[in-house]
């Protein structure tokens, strides 16, 4: 199951709650509820979009400042709970979370909808995904190939969303296949979990792997 429900049932409970307090005190729910709400639409919808990290002007971080500030709260505190925030899956080839502070030496592949970017990369792209959900054939195949082009460059790559567990670990393992690392996708998930035994991915996002992966071409690389 997608967070959509779980969106949807706390931003119909924060409105609930808006409507049983005087005006001076309800504003502030309804702000959260409407937040939250909006993006169980998103999920709804499947559209990262919605959340508008890419958009200018930025009235979109306002409007769900609410949610934004929850996601980077529970981010920051992820972050200093994990054992390591980032590790390498093959040579220059790294998987892990948000980067607070930026990573200057890698080139840095963002997949989250809900989290700013933070300091400075080697390169730089944003390919919204919904964390929990699963990424679309043709937004993972897009982000498989922007890894795999800057490794072919001889970058060293970062890609991230989150928290390191899902929607960035479908990526790499996408990576791992197109470039002849592992043979299967299942394969490639098992050297994941060897080196960050935390990284799950939903039911739904494996589903999707399982088709997505079948889109790629003949390995680049030999294994």
């Amino acid at each position: 199951m997608t967070p959509f429900l779980p969106f949807l049932v706390v931003g119909l409970g924060e409105l609930g709650i808006a409507s049983m307090l005087p005006l001076w005190a309800a504003w502030a729910f309804v702000w959260a509820g409407g937040a939250t709400s909006w993006v169980s639409l998103a999920y709804v919808l499947g559209r990262p979009g919605m959340l508008g990290k890419q958009a200018a002007p930025r009235l979109s971080f306002v409007i769900l400042l609410p949610f934004f500030l929850t996601a980077r709260g529970a981010a920051r505190v992820a972050r200093r709970t994990m054992s390591a925030w980032k590790v390498e899956l093959a040579p220059g080839l790294w998987v892990g979370g948000w980067p607070t502070r930026g990573v200057p030496d890698l080139a840095q592949l963002d997949l989250t909808a809900e989290l700013p970017r933070r300091g400075e990369a080697l390169r730089y792209r944003c390919l919204p995904m919904l964390d929990g959900a699963p990424a679309s054939t043709d937004s993972w195949r897009a982000a498989v190939d922007q890894a795999v082009a800057w490794r072919a460059e001889g970058l060293p790559v970062l890609v991230h969303c989150a928290y390191g567990h899902g929607r960035s670990v479908a990526v790499c393992i996408g990576v791992m296949v197109a470039e002849g690392l592992a043979p299967t996708w299942e394969a490639a998930h098992q050297r994941v979990l060897a080196v960050r035994p935390r990284a799950r991915m939903t039911p739904a996002q494996r589903a999707a792997l399982a088709v997505a992966v079948a889109t790629l071409p003949a390995p680049r690389v030999s294994a």
